[in-house]
């Protein structure tokens, strides 16, 4: 009867999971905007005002996140002093490249700012001058990071006159049960690219300009750069990013271990699976530079997909039902936790609850196999594919 409780404990926690996380994904959306009103507009230089936010359509119905950068300069000279000089190691990416390089500069990756061409979904901006309104679309796009990993992306519009290029700069990192970027952050990557023309000779002036901006996650301050007129486009500072947190994975893996040794072979399977992922995604990227991320996503998705109930079926057999889910719970939870620390973002409610529903699902997977219960494994592993649907589905 304890073991009942349990398993219906855990599919209580799988529904709920799913629920809620759809519902925190829903309200996190940003509200509709009505036609841009003359109050909306904000003067920056020369002769067209702008409307501080991205769109996903040629509408304000679309906004998206709002301008936090603004650089006083055309976009050929922003760009340049973004990625620096000709002595700089910066290297122009094809479509669909990702943001790692090969060989010694791997080890780069991981303390260096490796700024490159990035390509993604469209996004406008809209200015309005002396003819009228414009919509404007990227006039170029960069990123620092792997597109399989975490990185910083830059959106920048130059406003029609070349007085001045406007940037939404945001963090976004791959989430490999969605399929796609997540952005937890547009604050910090802002402040790390003020912090690389600080005090480094290649701009006159750096401030911070209270407009009132609201909505598009910002806090209503708009970063300004003044760029110097010999800018000196030094190498970029190095990465504030660390990876200090994942060393926490291995301590959470040792649990009752000794004990429970099968129990602990399974959770550290899972962990690594999960974390391996990761490490393999990026590392192909450098490895395949002519390869689409997608196409490398694709199997690596498949092996958690498969490989991570596959992982539970087989070994948990060995363990007693109990041993079995902690070691689900602890294993994959760890990979999770392990996982979001190394990129160094902020976690939506959303997906917090999500994961807990998917290592809920496994956790009955667990108890059944463990059990010797197959309709219990049969109805974990159900969940689990419901898990995995609805992000898919973009139902979160």
């Amino acid at each position: 009867m304890k073991r009942i409780g349990v398993v219906v404990a855990l599919l209580l926690v799988v529904g709920v999971g799913l629920v809620l996380s759809g519902f925190f994904a829903g309200v996190a959306e940003e509200p509709t905007v009505g036609d841009v009103a003359d109050d909306r507009l904000i003067e920056v230089d020369g002769d067209y005002r702008l409307w501080p936010y991205t769109s996903r359509s040629r509408t304000v119905e679309g906004r998206t996140l709002a301008i936090n950068v603004v650089f006083h300069a055309d976009a050929a000279t922003t760009r340049a002093a973004i990625e620096g000089d000709a002595a700089a190691d910066w290297q122009e990416t094809d479509p669909g490249e990702a943001a790692a390089t090969a060989g010694d500069d791997q080890i780069r990756e991981f303390v260096g700012r490796d700024w490159r061409d990035a390509h993604s979904s469209l996004r406008y901006s809209y200015v309005e001058g002396p003819t009228g309104g414009v919509w404007l679309a990227e006039t170029f796009e960069l990123h620092d990071g792997a597109y399989l990993g975490v990185r910083d992306h830059l959106r920048a519009y130059e406003s029609p006159d070349g007085a001045y290029t406007a940037i939404q700069a945001h963090e976004e990192y791959y989430d490999w049960f969605r399929l796609r970027h997540t952005v937890p952050d547009i604050d910090a990557p802002a402040t790390r690219l003020e912090d690389e023309f600080i005090e480094s000779g290649r701009a006159n002036d750096v401030r911070r300009e209270y407009r009132g901006i609201d909505g598009g996650r910002s806090d209503g301050w708009l970063s300004v750069i003044e760029l110097a007129a010999t800018a000196a486009l030094a190498g970029a500072l190095l990465r504030r990013r660390t990876r200090e947190a994942a060393a926490d994975l291995l301590g959470r893996l040792r649990t009752d271990a000794e004990r429970h040794a099968a129990a602990a072979t399974l959770g550290l399977a899972l962990g690594v699976v999960l974390v391996g992922v990761r490490f393999a995604g990026v590392t192909l990227e450098a490895a395949l530079p002519g390869v689409s991320p997608k196409g490398i996503a694709a199997p690596l998705y498949l092996v958690l997909a498969l490989g991570l109930p596959a992982l539970v079926v087989w070994r948990a057999p060995r363990s007693t039902p109990e041993a079995a889910s902690v070691a689900v719970v602890v294993g994959l939870g760890g990979g999770f936790v392990a996982d979001f620390a190394a990129l160094g973002v902020a976690v939506p409610p959303a997906l917090v609850v999500h994961r807990v529903a998917l290592l809920a699902g496994l956790g009955v997977v667990a108890i059944g196999r463990a059990a010797g219960d197959r309709p219990v494994a049969v109805v974990g592993l159900l969940a689990w594919a419901i898990g995995l649907a609805l992000p898919l589905a973009d139902v979160i």
